[in-house]
């Protein structure tokens, strides 16, 4: 079975060449630094111009010109401020959940978060199952999903400590099949190996409409009982 959001194709940006990309790049970035550590405040900012575009109450967090590379590189600048990576860059996922609720708040919205960490001792870790029922009920929710690995285990076209957005899952037969977005393209992972093998563990971060709002739509009410809440 899958379980797709409602418009992928929000994350289409265009070049000045014509090109396309699929969510941004921490490439973009002008300053060296930046481009390094960018990966989370790309993220983030690909995960808030969708749900800007797709759900009412969130609205005023639209890029003025998010479908143009240039437009999208203003909005990952504009949220560098409030989800700024450290030493370790964004090592933390409370600080990509509080930096982007702040970043809500200044323009007049009113966001909520999840985290469900994945640790780095396996008999800690949550189950296969409880990793996709908080994957499914995000993006049934229509939310994107922030996803960190400190180690890509025996995920070969997955960088370690690294975020990137997660916006499809396709489960099969022992497997978890995500769709990510990464350096401008989609990938598919699949999140079941990952779990398995990653050394170092990570997190998934959904972040939703406040339930209280009036235009928040069917999602907020969905929202309970998996992971930590913000």
């Amino acid at each position: 079975m899958s379980h797709n959001l409602s418009q992928p194709e929000r994350f289409t940006i265009t070049g000045p060449q014509g090109e396309t990309y699929r969510g941004g790049n921490q490439e973009w970035y002008r300053d060296l630094w930046q481009r390094r550590a960018g990966c989370g405040p790309t993220t983030a900012a690909t995960l808030l111009a969708y749900l800007s575009q797709t759900h009412p109450s969130l609205a005023p967090m639209a890029p003025a010109a998010g479908h143009t590379q240039a437009g999208f590189l203003q909005y990952m600048e504009a949220l560098w401020p409030y989800v700024t990576p450290g030493s370790r860059g964004l090592d933390k996922p409370e600080s990509l959940v509080l930096g982007c609720r702040s970043f809500a708040l200044s323009r007049g919205c009113v966001l909520q978060g999840e985290i469900l960490k994945i640790p780095r001792r396996r008999e800690k870790r949550p189950s296969p199952a409880a990793c996709r029922d908080f994957l499914i009920q995000a993006l049934d929710a229509d939310c994107p999903v922030a996803f960190l690995n400190f180690s890509n285990g025996s995920l070969p076209n997955l960088d370690s400590w690294h975020w990137v957005p997660l916006i499809a899952l396709t489960e099969g037969e022992g497997v978890l099949l995500c769709t990510i977005l990464d350096e401008g393209a989609e990938k598919v992972v699949d999140l079941a190996l990952w779990q398995e093998t990653t050394l170092l563990g990570g997190a998934l971060v959904r972040l939703f409409p406040d339930p209280a709002m009036p235009e928040a739509g069917g999602a907020g009410g969905q929202w309970h009982g998996i992971g930590r809440g913000f």
